[in-house]
C-alpha cells in the first residue's frame, strides 16, 4: 500500500510539475539520451521539455501510443505515463471494472509506472456521471473522483 501511495504521489507531483510550470522545449544531455535510447528503442516524435534543467520530460510515441517519461538530470528514469486502450488493461482489472461498473463504459485509461509499481487511472462514463477509478494490476480499486454531467 505504501508503494502505491508513493507511486500515485510521484505521478501526481510530476504531472502537476508539467501542468503548472512553464516548461520549454529543449534537448536532453548525453546521460539522459543514453538512458532514453536504451529504455525506449523505436520511439518516434520525441520532444524534450524542462522548466528547471534538473528534471526533463520526454513526450513521444511508441507503438502508436502516446508516452511521457520523466528523467533526472543524471539520466535516471523516474516515472512514465502512457495512454492505454481499454483492452490493454490487465484481465483482473478489466473483469472487476466490468462487474462493478456494468452500467459504465471506459472512456480513458492512463498507466503510471514508477520503478516496478504500476497504477491505472480509469475514467468511466455513464449516462449521468464521469468516474475516475485508481487501480493497481491486482484490481484493488478506489474511486478518485466522481462528477455529474451537466
Amino acid at each position: 500500500m505504501k508503494k502505491i501511495i508513493l507511486l500515485v504521489s510521484t505521478a501526481l507531483l510530476l504531472s502537476a510539475n508539467v501542468l503548472f510550470a512553464s516548461p520549454y522545449e529543449t534537448t536532453a544531455n548525453t546521460k539522459i539520451s543514453s538512458t532514453f535510447n536504451e529504455s525506449f528503442a523505436g520511439a518516434t516524435e520525441v520532444k524534450w521539455y524542462t522548466d528547471d534543467n534538473k528534471t526533463f520530460t520526454a513526450k513521444f510515441t511508441m507503438s502508436n501510443t502516446k508516452v511521457t517519461a520523466f528523467f533526472k538530470e543524471d539520466g535516471t528514469l523516474m516515472a512514465t505515463s502512457r495512454y492505454l486502450q481499454a483492452d490493454q488493461l490487465p484481465l483482473k482489472v478489466a473483469g472487476k471494472l466490468n462487474k462493478k461498473y456494468a452500467d459504465s463504459s471506459i472512456y480513458c485509461v492512463v498507466e503510471y509506472t514508477v520503478g516496478e509499481n504500476v497504477v491505472y487511472f480509469v475514467t468511466l462514463e455513464s449516462t449521468d456521471t464521469w468516474t475516475v477509478i485508481k487501480t493497481d494490476a491486482d484490481g484493488y480499486m478506489k474511486v478518485q473522483s466522481r462528477l455529474k454531467k451537466a
